[in-house]
C-alpha cells in the first residue's frame, strides 16, 4: 500500500481522535482548570501514558513490524503466527510484573518523577492512590499495543488510529457524570481509563478475528525471530524510553512551580495533534512498506520514497508551526478558557505553546526518520542521538527553568529536538540509509515562501483582531475560524502553481 495513501487513512482517524480529545481536554479545562486536582490526573495518568508512547508509538512496533512484515511477505503464516503468540506472552508476562512491582513501590516512585507534591503530604497521597488505579492500565496497553502492531503489518492503520476515540469518550462520560454526583472525581476518572482499556482490547479482538489473525503458541519462546526482536527492541525501548524520560523530567521540573504541569499538558495536546496527524501518522505508515522493500527493490527506489513522503509531510508540518505560534492566544482562549480555566491559564498556556511549536517540524522529522533505522534493523544510532536529546534537553530545562521558570522547559525540548534532527540527518547520509537530494530544494523553497506568506497573513490578522472582534461581536471562535480556514485556502492557492503540489498531482501519487 502507498505510504501517503496509509498515512492519510491513519491521519482521518488520528484527526477524528484527537476531536474527541480535545472535547475531553475542554471538559477537564471547564471542571478541573489548572489546579491541584487537574495537576493530580495529569501526573497519576502520565504515568500509564508514557509506556503507551514508548511501546505503541516506539519500541514495539519498530522492532515487531519489520520482522512481522517479512515473515507475512515471505508468506510463512505459520512462523509469523507463533512469532506473534511469542511476543504476545512476553508482553503480558512483563508488564504484569513491572506493574506489581510499581504498584507496591508507589509511593517511592512518585517521590521520583513528582518531588514537588512531597511538600504537600495530602496532595502526595492522593496522588499514589489514583496512581494505584490507573497504573494497571499498562498491562492493557501492551496486549492493544501488539494488537495494533499486527493490523498495521497487515496494512490496516485504521482501527489503531482510532482506539483512542474509546478512552476519550469514556473520559468525557465519567467526568460528566462526576461532576454532577458525589462520588469522588478522581477515583472515578481513573477507573474510567481502566474500563476504557478494557474496551479496546474487545474491540481489537474482534477485528483480528474477523480478519482471520491468530497467534500460534509454542513452548520454544526463543528462536531466531524473537533474538532479532529483542535486539531491535532493547535499542528501541531504551531510545523511545529516553524521550519519554525527557517529558518526566519536564513533569519533575514543573512540579516546583504551581500550576506549571496543567500550562504544559495543555499546550503539549494542541501541539501533539499535527505532530500525530503528519509525524506519527506516516512513521507508522513508512515502516512496513520500507521494511517489505529493502530485500526486493533498489536504494534509490527506497531513497525517492523516502524523499517524497518527507516533501509532502513538510508541506503541512511547516505551514501548521506557522499558525499555531502566530494564532496560539487565540487557540488557548477559545478552547480552554472558560470555568477553571481563567485569563491567566490562558497566558502561561500559550506562551509554553508558542516554544512547542518551534519545534513542531523537528518532532515531525524524528518521527519520519527513526523507522527508516528500524526498517534496517538497525537501532543503534537512534539509541546514541536519542542519550544526547536527554543530556541536553535536561541541562538546558534545568538552567532555563532557574533563570525564566516553567517556559524553559518547552524552549528546551525544542532546541535539543533540532539537534537530533541534525544528528540522523548526518548517520542517514553516513550509512547511506537516506540522503536529501537536490531535487528536493525548490518545493521546499516553494513550502517556505507559501509559509512565510501565511505567517504574514496571520500576523496581521492577530494584530488587527481587535477590529474583527467589534464586527463580530466578540465571538473568538469565528474568528479563529475564519483565521484557520481563509490562511490554508491562501497556502494552497499559493502552492498550488507548483504542478507537483496541484491537487490532480496529489490525488495521483494516493492512487498509486
Amino acid at each position: 500500500m502507498n505510504v501517503l495513501r496509509s498515512s492519510v487513512i491513519y491521519s482521518f482517524f488520528t484527526s477524528i481522535s484527537r476531536i474527541f480529545g480535545f472535547l475531553r481536554d475542554i471538559f477537564i479545562a471547564n471542571f478541573l482548570g489548572t489546579g491541584v486536582i487537574a495537576d493530580i490526573f495529569f501526573v497519576a495518568f502520565r504515568l500509564p501514558n508514557t509506556f503507551r508512547r514508548i511501546l505503541s508509538e516506539g519500541a514495539l512496533n519498530s522492532a515487531f513490524v519489520p520482522i512481522y512484515s517479512r515473515l507475512i511477505k515471505d508468506n510463512l503464516p505459520q512462523e509469523s503466527g507463533k512469532f506473534a503468540g511469542t511476543i504476545f506472552l512476553i508482553f503480558l508476562t512483563v508488564s504484569s510484573l513491572v506493574v506489581l512491582i510499581i504498584e507496591i513501590f508507589m509511593p517511592f516512585f512518585i517521590e521520583i518523577i513528582a518531588p514537588g507534591f512531597k511538600n504537600d503530604p495530602e496532595k502526595f497521597n492522593e496522588l499514589v492512590k489514583v496512581s494505584r488505579v490507573i497504573f494497571p492500565f499498562l498491562i492493557l496497553i501492551s496486549i492493544s499495543s501488539i494488537f495494533s502492531s499486527i493490523l498495521n503489518s497487515h496494512n490496516r492503520f485504521a482501527l489503531s488510529a482510532a482506539l483512542p476515540i474509546i478512552l476519550n469518550i469514556t473520559l468525557i462520560i465519567a467526568l460528566v457524570i462526576a461532576a454532577y454526583t458525589a462520588v469522588d472525581f478522581l477515583l472515578f476518572l481513573s477507573w474510567s481509563v481502566i474500563i476504557a482499556g478494557l474496551l479496546q482490547i474487545i474491540l481489537l479482538v474482534i477485528v483480528l478475528i474477523r480478519k482471520k489473525i491468530s497467534f500460534v503458541f509454542t513452548t520454544k519462546i526463543y528462536s531466531n525471530y524473537i533474538k532479532r526482536f529483542l535486539k531491535l527492541f532493547s535499542a528501541s525501548f531504551f531510545s523511545s524510553g529516553l524521550l519519554q524520560i525527557n517529558i518526566l523530567i519536564g513533569t519533575i521540573i514543573a512540579s516546583y512551580e504551581s500550576g506549571a504541569i496543567s500550562y504544559l499538558y495543555y499546550a503539549d495536546r494542541i501541539y501533539q495533534l499535527p505532530l500525530a496527524l503528519i509525524g506519527i501518522a506516516i512513521s507508522v505508515a513508512l515502516l512496513p512498506s520500507i521494511s517489505s522493500k529493502i530485500k526486493s527493490e533498489s536504494l534509490d527506489k527506497i531513497h525517492q520514497s523516502i524523499e517524497q513522503t518527507l516533501l509532502y509531510s513538510l508541506l503541512f508540518a511547516v505551514p501548521a508551526t506557522v499558525g499555531i505560534y502566530v494564532l496560539s492566544e487565540q487557540i488557548i482562549s477559545v478552547l480552554f478558557e472558560r470555568g477553571e480555566f481563567d485569563e491567566k491559564s490562558s497566558f502561561f498556556t500559550s506562551k509554553a505553546l508558542k516554544f512547542y511549536a518551534l519545534g513542531l517540524v523537528a518532532f515531525i522529522l524524528m518521527k519520519i526518520y527513526t523507522p527508516i533505522f528500524f526498517a534496517y534493523e538497525n537501532a543503534k544510532p537512534t539509541l546514541f542521538i536519542t542519550a544526547i536529546n536527554l543530556a541536553i534537553n535536561t541541562t538546558l530545562s534545568i538552567v532555563l527553568f532557574i533563570k525564566v521558570g516553567f517556559i524553559g522547559i518547552p524552549i528546551a525540548t525544542s532546541v535539543s529536538a533540532w539537534i537530533s534532527v541534525l544528528l540522523m540527518s548526518y548517520y542517514l547520509k553516513k550509512l547511506n540509509y537516506y540522503r536529501l537530494s537536490n531535487g528536493i530544494i525548490l518545493p521546499m523553497t516553494i513550502i517556505m515562501i507559501g509559509s512565510l506568506i501565511i505567517y504574514l497573513y496571520l500576523f496581521f490578522l492577530s494584530e488587527f483582531s481587535w477590529i474583527f472582534f467589534d464586527l463580530l461581536y466578540n465571538h473568538e471562535i469565528i474568528f479563529l475560524l475564519f483565521s484557520v480556514v481563509s490562511s490554508i485556502l491562501l497556502y494552497f492557492i499559493i502552492i498550488s502553481f507548483y504542478k507537483p503540489f496541484k491537487y490532480s498531482e496529489i490525488k495521483k501519487i494516493l492512487q498509486k
